[in-house]
């Protein structure tokens, strides 16, 4: 591998890691070299995922943990920096949406989308920094999504919650650049991953995605990986405050 992509030596952690998006990513920087620390809610799977990136050849450990508790979050970056004597690198990826439109959306519904996709990156991102800068040294990468740059209906709260943080993306990565912190975002198209099983069970609305696809597909969840260690590696050192969008090419579609 080209030096400039190697994360050999640096660890990341992974919200929302043990299935989709955050495990494609996982395996991603796991194959780069980082040992890779995935989150979620159910230590089992967790574990399940921990056991097949090490079975490949990868490093990497877990951290079961809410990312909507501030102090199980912030004793959770604790321990790895701990453990494993840094936090190098930190994927903010978990987020969930609610398929309601705005007369059914309820606020704790409104509340509940943002705390999880927004809230919590802002938290975590605050307290990863800090080992980060001290060192001189970090990457912190939100996931976003394609829905900031052409939304569809019953989808409000999530569209919200992403576009405010490619706003979070840009504050911080002004405010972290000269110290030594690059913050990214990747914007994801439709892919096909657990969360969107809805549309496969509706094949009218699965074939409609496709064909708005310029590739005229759906994406995988390896397709996002190389997004995340190009962004997490020294091949990125110059770019911050960016949203790369992996889309397939739907944005630019008319």
């Amino acid at each position: 591998m080209n030096d400039m992509f190697s994360l050999g030596g640096r660890v990341a952690l992974v919200t929302g890691g043990s299935r989709g998006l955050g495990y494609g990513m996982a395996c991603g920087l796991a194959k780069a070299g980082a040992t890779v620390v995935l989150n979620g809610r159910v230590p089992a799977t967790l574990e399940a995922r921990r056991r097949e990136i090490e079975a490949a050849g990868g490093k990497a450990a877990v951290a079961s943990f809410d990312v909507c508790d501030r102090r199980a979050s912030e004793a959770a970056i604790d321990d790895i920096e701990r453990r494993h004597g840094s936090l190098d690198i930190l994927v903010n990826n978990a987020a969930w949406g609610v398929p309601h439109d705005l007369f059914e959306t309820t606020d704790e519904e409104w509340r509940g989308v943002l705390d999880v996709a927004l809230d919590s990156c802002f938290r975590l991102s605050r307290h990863a920094a800090r080992g980060m800068v001290k060192r001189g040294w970090g990457r912190i990468v939100m996931i976003s999504s394609i829905n900031t740059k052409i939304s569809r209906g019953t989808n409000t709260a999530y569209v919200a919650a992403k576009t405010g943080l490619e706003g979070l993306t840009r504050g911080l990565a002004v405010e972290l650049a000269p110290k030594g912190v690059t913050v990214n975002a990747i914007a994801p198209g439709y892919m096909e991953t657990e969360i969107n099983d809805d549309f496969k069970a509706d094949p009218p609305r699965y074939e409609w995605i496709r064909n708005r696809v310029a590739m005229k597909r759906w994406g995988g969840p390896d397709e996002i990986a190389g997004a995340a260690v190009f962004l997490a590696s020294d091949a990125a050192a110059y770019v911050t405050g960016h949203t790369l969008v992996v889309d397939g090419g739907m944005s630019i579609v008319i």
